[in-house]
């Protein structure tokens, strides 16, 4: 199975966690690819990347809940340009900090809602890192993904 993971990051914390999932979970993959989300990244690669396996969403919130810079242009297009996402299977991993409670992990709850809207399926539980909680991220994240893996697998050769 090919796993996509795309990672909205402000000081890169949610890139390390992605990156560190990738290499834990990389011998139960036949491939996978991360993706920095940038300018001028669009649904379209959501939509390819759908064809090819399930994805995984890692993101970190920034300022009043949002989704970091580079990853509102992806959340953007979704908007401005819907398209039905009922083929993507997608997991997400949301990084926040309670101590900030009404917008704890909201950049990944935002994006989640989001694809949801668009008929696309989460597989398990939102998953979230809290820094005031959480002294080793990647780790944390790492556990988690080798719990969901067999449930993402099983959702995308359904």
């Amino acid at each position: 199975m090919h796993l996509t993971f795309i990672v909205g990051t402000v000081s890169d914390t949610a890139l390390y966690v992605a990156q560190t999932v990738q290499q834990v979970l990389k011998p139960q993959l036949t491939g996978s690819t991360l993706i920095l989300a940038q300018a001028d990244t669009t649904g379209e690669a959501l939509e390819a990347a759908a064809a090819q396996g399930p994805v995984l969403i890692c993101t970190s919130t920034h300022g009043s809940g949002d989704l970091p810079e580079n990853l509102q242009p992806l959340y953007a297009d979704l908007d401005a340009r819907p398209r039905y996402l009922g083929a993507l299977r997608y997991g997400v991993i949301a990084l926040g900090d309670s101590f900030y409670d009404d917008t704890f992990a909201a950049g990944g709850r935002l994006f989640d809602a989001r694809l949801q809207d668009l008929g696309a399926q989460r597989i398990g539980k939102l998953f979230t890192i809290d820094a005031s909680e959480v002294t080793d991220p990647e780790t944390a994240a790492a556990l988690w993904a080798q719990e969901w893996l067999p449930s993402a697998a099983a959702s995308f050769s359904a």
